[in-house]
């Protein structure tokens, strides 16, 4: 290890005024030990951290975006938690990285029918993202609780959409002082980004659920519970060439 990376205060787990690492359960060893609050007040919500990490191609740039958004910024609740943060790094000097950069990504929602009525739009978090240079991004949004082993086989919502940053998709670099503070917020309690910040562009793009083309390789999405059945849990990516040409032809998968 050449250095650690601490988030801004605003991203640190606080429960009654104190740092909180701890899952909203008891440990093993200590059943007794139950968290109180549940849900951490502010900072990253239970199991719901820097998710997203890339590197530029160039190696000097590092990007981390949380799974959802942070407790004080509707966090706890879905679908609320919409408001996602992404820290940007100089990483040039890997043993002194800089904090350069803060944007916000606002979270697909999606429809559960399995959920009571009031309670089916949900939040899609984010379980990867993968640096595709010029300020753009790939970004693994998913639901969860469905697929391979799970009640549900049939998952509603799972993709590889593309998210922008750069100058000309007008996102706010939202870094700053107050926004980074340990209850700062950019977002209201229930997701609505405050008055003048602009996030980034997101355009849906490849959904992995479609069965026809999924049929193609023997898989599907919904239906039997078989080895062909797509597993819940989706937690990265990465791209490589279509034909072996390195991308030099601009075709990618």
């Amino acid at each position: 290890m050449l250095s650690a990376i601490k988030p801004p205060d605003a991203y640190i787990p606080h429960r009654n005024n104190s740092i909180s690492f701890s899952a909203d359960s008891p440990p093993i060893y200590a059943p007794g030990q139950v968290p109180i609050p549940a849900d951490t007040e502010t900072g990253r919500d239970n199991n719901q951290g820097l998710e997203g990490l890339t590197v530029s191609a160039d190696g000097t740039t590092l990007f981390a975006l949380l799974q959802s958004a942070l407790d004080q910024e509707g966090g706890p609740s879905n679908p609320n938690r919409r408001q996602a943060r992404l820290l940007e790094y100089d990483i040039s000097s890997p043993s002194n990285p800089k904090y350069k950069h803060e944007f916000v990504v606002t979270l697909p929602l999606w429809t559960d029918p399995t959920a009571k009525p009031g309670k089916q739009t949900k939040v899609a978090g984010q379980s990867e993202i993968h640096s595709l240079g010029h300020g753009q991004f790939l970004i693994l949004a998913r639901d969860s609780g469905s697929g391979h082993g799970q009640p549900s086989t049939t998952s509603i919502y799972r993709h590889a959409d593309i998210f922008d940053i750069s100058g000309s998709s007008g996102a706010t670099d939202i870094k700053s002082s107050a926004n980074d503070a340990t209850t700062g917020s950019i977002a209201s309690a229930t997701g609505v980004l405050n008055a003048g910040i602009t996030p980034a562009e997101y355009c849906p793009f490849l959904d992995y659920n479609v069965n026809s083309e999924l049929g193609k390789f023997g898989l599907h999405n919904g239906g039997a519970q078989d080895s062909g059945l797509l597993n819940e849990k989706w937690e990265s990516f990465a791209m490589g060439p279509v034909d072996g040409g390195e991308g030099a032809d601009g075709e990618w998968f």
